[in-house]
């Protein structure tokens, strides 16, 4: 599912790839790259740079994928909540 919205002078783009669904029939029996993506889709970090020469802010997956830029933190933090996301620190 890929939403395209746009907010102030960028657009973003909020997707939830299919590759994180993980249906087992049995826990026990998970591979190891059904263990990695459990709760990638919701665990998510903030990366701040600029584009055109505007300050932006990327959320991005637990895994690295990009899911949206923004020019406002507050949106960033708005649109992390509305989803369901949780920040994690990266170090």
């Amino acid at each position: 599912m890929v939403d395209d919205v746009q907010v102030g002078s960028l657009t973003m783009l909020i997707a939830e790839p299919d590759e994180y669904v993980v249906t087992v029939a049995d826990p026990r029996q998970m591979s190891r790259a059904q263990l990695r993506c459990l709760g990638v889709p919701r665990l998510v970090y903030l990366r701040s740079g600029t584009v055109d020469g505007v300050t932006a802010y990327a959320i991005h997956a637990a895994d690295g994928t990009q899911i949206v830029v923004v020019d406002d933190l507050e949106v960033a933090i708005e649109l992390a909540s509305e989803h369901d996301m949780t920040f994690v620190a990266v170090h």
